[in-house]
């Protein structure tokens, strides 16, 4: 894809969403819903993706910084939005975890889809697995064990986090382990040079030589 058809795409893309907030806007005139109280964060969202759209134009090495960015700003406007309809801001004590290193991931994840770089794809993966895992164990410590959202296990508790934590621990930690062994592999096709030693001229006898040579 060239660079005018991936321009193409971003401006319908952006139409689109612009007509998509009219019509909610709209609609929520006309059946009085105050959009304000509880839809602010969806500003915050927008404004990431217009920012990684404007990083997507062209790829540019210069532009990754700019993709990521904008992924920063929409992750922390759905965090925002998600938290501002369900009245749960105490889960940004483990809701960091999707903020960093998760929307860096899914920056780098998105430029290198956008480029073609596989490897910068994979490594984002590992990133996003990290971040999902952090998220789902602090999640799990602070609204089960310590309760700060209101929920408890009881009993059970005592038993299930403990287990939940150490297998997310190990899932983690070989993760790790496993992107360290894939890093040193070497790669195939490498081929030795080996030196022959040089072999000395061979001299050859000269016609006059065999003349003289003979009785």
């Amino acid at each position: 894809m060239n660079n005018n058809e991936q321009h193409e795409r971003n401006t319908r893309a952006l139409g689109l969403l612009l007509l998509g907030v009219g019509a909610w806007i709209l609609i929520a005139r006309f059946i009085h819903i105050d959009l304000g109280s509880w839809l602010w964060p969806f500003w915050v969202i927008v404004t990431g993706g217009l920012t990684m759209a404007l990083g997507f134009r062209d790829t540019h090495r210069s532009n990754e910084g700019l993709v990521i960015f904008g992924s920063i700003v929409a992750v922390t406007g759905i965090i925002l939005f998600v938290q501002n309809v369900t009245g749960q801001w105490q889960s940004w004590a483990y809701a960091w975890a999707l903020l960093f290193p998760g929307s860096i991931g899914l920056g780098q994840y998105l430029w290198g889809k956008r480029t073609g770089n596989t490897a910068a794809v994979r490594s984002a993966e590992k990133t996003l697995r990290i971040a999902v895992m952090l998220f789902i164990a602090f999640g799990i410590f602070f609204e089960v064990v310590l309760g700060i959202g209101g929920f408890r296990l009881g009993a059970a508790g005592r038993i299930v986090v403990p287990v939940l934590l150490i297998a997310a621990g190990a899932a983690i930690y070989v993760t790790s382990m496993t992107g360290e062994r894939d890093s040193n592999v070497q790669r195939p096709g490498s081929t030795q040079v080996t030196s022959t030693p040089s072999q000395p001229p061979v001299q050859q006898a000269h016609p006059q030589d065999d003349i003289t040579r003979r009785p």
